[in-house]
């Protein structure tokens, strides 16, 4: 499943700027959640994350590594969502409905819960042999 939307990447002192993602969900991961970003040199950055860290993110301050969420009370009632990687830290708001939405429609694949009847050992191990070393944290992939 691939669901587009728009994020504000929040700047010190300036105007935020909007950045089309899409959310991705699939069945081969079913603990994770994939936020994709379409860089300026057309490379794809993807953040891979706990979809259970998503569900918390939404309603409390979650995470305590290279990902952090928090709900802001703000007019359109936001969700802060920070990436931390060794060079540096980007900050996005989203739309708390845009992720609450998208959350629903995982659960409509795969419900809490049920995801270790999903889960594909092979892909698994497939993904941690594929995966470069990490060095500090993760800066997508």
């Amino acid at each position: 499943m691939r669901v587009p939307v728009v994020l504000e990447l929040v700047r010190a002192e300036r105007p935020p700027v909007p950045a089309q993602v899409e959310l991705r969900y699939t069945r081969a991961e079913p603990y994770a959640v994939l936020l994709a970003f379409q860089t300026v040199r057309s490379r794809e950055v993807v953040w891979r994350f706990s979809r259970a860290l998503l569900a918390q993110g939404l309603i409390e301050a979650a995470g305590e590594g290279d990902v952090r969420l928090r709900p802001l009370d703000t007019p359109v009632t936001d969700v802060e969502i920070e990436l931390r990687c060794p060079g540096g830290r980007a900050v996005f708001h989203a739309a708390r409905e845009a992720l609450r939405d998208y959350l629903a429609r995982t659960q409509e694949l795969i419900a809490f819960g049920s995801e270790h009847e999903w889960l594909d050992l092979d892909h698994a191990v497939a993904m941690l042999r594929l995966a470069p070393p990490r060095t500090g944290g993760a800066c997508g992939s």
